[in-house]
């Protein structure tokens, strides 16, 4: 501690940022355990209002565009096709929504890639149903989901009980609307179970062999009991 500089005191003391790690490299050794986090999401039922259906008809167009631009192009990572796309795109139309319909057109281009790789004469993708996703932008208060039409201009959809107990104090990630349900996924910390132990099953044709590292069960091999021939006699 004596040879250390205030940088690195700081980290001991913890505050410091994790990036300071690599100053210390060859001194001291940490190990930082990072939250597991698991994705879920929660369904419901509900009415668009007039301006969410031309919201959402809005975001179907722009992904269809990004989805032309890219396939015409051979464009199908997320960065290059952002960069081709989001100046044709409206600017009447929000920020969050344009980098939404890249987003969604990404994962369209990567579906009709590999479906063209099994069979070439597959058709050209193109977004049919009335559909938004969005990451950010958009916030939960008071029972509703206020979703940003313009700036300062929002559009409220009511959340019923299941959806606002499932979402308590938890950290929303993102919200996905067709024309009569909306999904709104968030994220909570998992608990991480340590096995006991292993356990591994090998299955052949004629045999079954389990076996586990830290001899839980013993070796055993199952054979399969001989079915006797059929002979037909005309």
């Amino acid at each position: 501690m004596k040879n250390w500089s205030p940088r690195g005191r700081r980290l001991l003391d913890g505050s410091c940022s994790p990036s300071s790690l690599d100053y210390l490299a060859g001194k001291v050794s940490y190990v930082w355990a990072w939250p597991l986090l698991a994705t879920k999401a929660v369904r419901q039922k509900y009415q668009a209002s007039p301006e969410l259906l031309k919201l959402l008809d809005e975001f179907r167009r722009m992904v269809n565009v990004c989805v032309m631009i890219g396939i015409e192009q051979n464009i199908s990572s997320l960065k290059a096709l952002a960069s081709r796309t989001y100046p044709c795109l409206s600017r009447d139309i929000l920020a969050y929504y344009r980098l939404g319909a890249i987003s969604a057109a990404t994962g369209i281009i990567h579906n009709h890639r590999k479906a063209n790789k099994k069979s070439p004469r597959t058709k050209l993708p193109c977004a049919k149903k009335l559909m938004l996703s969005i990451w950010y932008g958009f916030k939960i208060q008071n029972g509703h989901l206020r979703l940003p039409l313009k700036p300062r201009e929002y559009a409220y959809v009511k959340l019923n009980g299941h959806t606002l107990q499932a979402l308590s104090g938890l950290n929303v990630r993102s919200v996905t609307l067709t024309s009569d349900s909306l999904s709104i996924s968030y994220s909570k910390e998992a608990t991480e179970i340590a096995p006991e132990g292993y356990v591994g099953i090998d299955r052949n044709l004629n045999n079954v062999t389990n076996a586990s590292i830290d001899k839980m069960c013993d070796d055993t091999i199952c054979q399969k009991s001989p079915i006797p021939s059929l002979h037909i006699v005309m």
